[in-house]
């Protein structure tokens, strides 16, 4: 989307913010040690109903990847210019449509990409219909550029680029009829959290910054409006939220408006005042913007968040049910088919992602096991944390194992930023933003200091190296690779590398003792990745009443559990599809590639990456070949 869709990469900063949030929260999981294992998955062999073919909400077919029919042509063409200039002005559009954006990808040289400062949309966007019109005529009008390019003249990695493009702005395009099904609004990680979040991710380098990050405060109200009269038109045809995720968003809202001078938004301006003054503002120019801030956020932000609990609340009424979508309506499932696998990063069908999903929960289920059994202290240890210490200790181990099993990476800096305790509830551990396009080298942590589990091992990993913070640099990198693939990076595609880092580092951690941390990352990934991806299948496709969701959880020893689950299901259905159903095709690439020493490894993670985002089973097939 011009517009729409670069108002969301304001959030996408790396969000690995919301993206990062474990499913269900600590104090839902089971306290308990692992019990025996069953020998197969309850209802494993269950595959859903195929959505019929002739229903619109369809998964776009994917481009073909075959060899085209004259040999691929890799010095520079005039196609492989005019893809390039194209993918330069979709990067430049996206960019510029949001100074939150341009903030978050333009570090100081705008001009190595043709940008003018002066064309940077100051707010946040626009949330509405129109603007949401406005941008699948833009997808459209880019999809017709892309039919003018010679795609036989186009180099290897130009095709592929080409190739994730079309199936990109084919996937948005099936969204156009199901605009009021969107929900801006869940529970954990909406707007109303993810805002105030992204003010903390806004960097302040030079005095225009602080200029920008004052305009957005001030837009903040405008944009709290529009999502509310979203919201009052889907009470209108039919669409609006359940009652339970009313319930929780509107005390979120009201959560806000109630911290008054306590804001973060009001304390944490102090940071940016800090910087104001390294970069010359006088002590009279800063009180002046204390003073302007803090009138604005309590005179009209805080109150945005009130009239927006207010409006929420006047839709009570209007609630829908408190079920899964197949039971709403066929539309209502649709939407949730396609939504699942765009989350999940797949051209595919529901029927092979569920395959793999239940392959990927099973072997994961049976190592867990396997781990705990494998000495008599493996379990005694069980619910110790992983970790060698503080997060700098933990990233100087990680940096020592990647020099064994990854490919070298350029020389970089990591900093580490401690989020406001009063969003810390709302927060994950800890957050990786992406970096710059223009300097990627700097990169920033955030860390949660309500939270233990920001000092562990595998949230590191997670969110640095190897992990989101490994797999960015290696891929800004990456010569010739496309801007496109990088700004539209799938969700599943970035998430898969993040839970196999998981756990590939606990499998490999002798230095804690690898079968206790595979063990305890198994647990993990079974219970907050495959199974509420795997019942909120269940329930949203299948039709699973709480009752059916309450005996599958049983057969795990998961008793007492289904409400949570069952309550993610309806509330936030696609919340844990990134990364549940991205990580079953990796899962699956890997374990069929069937790499052993250090250097397989090597040429295995160099010639993944290398390919750069795309869909994962576009991916499956790649690394097949």
């Amino acid at each position: 989307m011009k517009k729409t869709l670069c108002l969301l990469l304001a959030f996408l900063m790396a969000f690995s913010l919301a993206a990062c949030k474990r499913t269900p929260k600590e104090d839902d999981q089971p306290t308990e040690a692992p019990t025996q294992a069953p020998t197969a998955s309850p209802e494993a062999t269950e595959q859903p109903t195929e959505v019929p073919t002739e229903i619109p909400t369809e998964v776009p077919t994917e481009v073909p990847t075959e060899a085209p029919t004259t040999p691929p042509v890799e010095e520079d063409t005039e196609a492989d210019a005019a893809f390039r200039e194209l993918d330069l002005q979709i990067f430049r559009d996206m960019v510029v449509s949001s100074s939150s954006t341009y903030n978050q990808y333009i570090v100081s040289d705008p001009a190595k990409f043709g940008i003018d400062p002066a064309d940077v949309n100051p707010g946040w966007g626009e949330y509405s219909y129109e603007s949401n019109r406005e941008s699948m005529e833009y997808y459209r009008g880019i999809l017709e550029e892309l039919e003018n390019i010679d795609y036989d003249r186009l180099n290897t990695m130009n095709r592929r680029a080409y190739d994730f493009l079309k199936n990109k702005l084919e996937y948005e395009l099936k969204y156009e009829d199901y605009y009021y099904y969107q929900e801006p609004l869940e529970p954990m990680n909406g707007y109303h959290t993810m805002l105030p979040l992204s003010m903390i991710c806004f960097t302040i380098r030079q005095k225009e910054d602080v200029d920008a990050y004052m305009f957005l405060i001030e837009d903040l109200e405008r944009l709290l409006g529009q999502i509310g009269q979203f919201e009052v038109e889907k009470a209108e045809h039919g669409l609006f939220m359940c009652e339970t995720a009313l319930d929780q968003v509107v005390e979120s809202c009201r959560n806000m408006a109630a911290m008054g001078e306590d804001s973060m938004l009001v304390t944490y301006f102090e940071t940016v005042l800090e910087k104001a003054k390294e970069l010359g503002f006088t002590d009279k120019e800063c009180e002046k913007l204390r003073k302007q801030n803090k009138e604005t956020v309590l005179k009209h932000v805080l109150p945005a968040y009130t009239a927006l609990a207010d409006t929420l609340e006047a839709h009570r009424e209007d609630c829908t049910e408190f079920t899964g979508a197949v039971g709403r309506s066929q539309e209502a499932k649709d939407y949730f088919v396609l939504s699942a696998l765009d989350e999940g990063a797949t051209l595919g069908t529901m029927s092979e992602a569920v395959k793999l999903l239940e392959s990927m929960g099973q072997g994961t289920y049976e190592e867990m096991f396997r781990a705990a059994y494998s000495s008599s202290d493996v379990l005694s240890r069980y619910g110790e944390p992983i970790s060698f210490g503080t997060v700098e200790d933990n990233v100087a181990w990680l940096e020592d194992f990647i020099k064994v099993y990854y490919p070298a990476l350029p020389d970089y800096t990591l900093e580490y930023i401690t989020i406001p305790e009063d969003i810390a509830e709302d927060f994950s551990p800890a957050a990786y933003l992406n970096p710059a396009f223009d300097d990627y080298y700097d990169n920033v942590m955030l860390i949660n200091p309500t939270s233990e589990g920001a000092k562990e091992l595998l949230t590191v990993a997670h969110e640095t190296i190897p992990g989101h913070m490994y797999q960015f640099l290696f891929t800004r990198d990456l010569p010739g690779l496309s801007l496109t693939q990088q700004v539209m990076e799938p969700n599943g595609y970035a998430e898969a590398w993040t839970v196999f880092t998981e756990h590939f580092v606990a499998t490999h951690c002798d230095d804690i003792g690898k079968d206790f941390c595979t063990m305890m990352n198994c647990e993990s990934a079974f219970c907050n990745v495959y199974m509420p991806a795997y019942i909120s299948i269940k329930v949203n496709y299948n039709g699973w009443n709480k009752d059916r969701v309450a005996a599958y959880l049983s057969g795990y020893g998961l008793d007492g559990a289904a409400d949570i689950f069952y309550e993610y299901a309806v509330t936030m259905p696609t919340y844990a599809m990134s990364y549940a159903i991205g990580y079953s095709y990796l899962y699956d690439i890997y374990n069929n590639a069937n790499v052993k020493t250090p250097e397989e490894h090597i040429a295995f993670f160099e010639k993944y990456l290398s390919f750069g985002p795309d869909y994962m089973d576009v991916m499956r097939r790649s690394m097949m070949e």
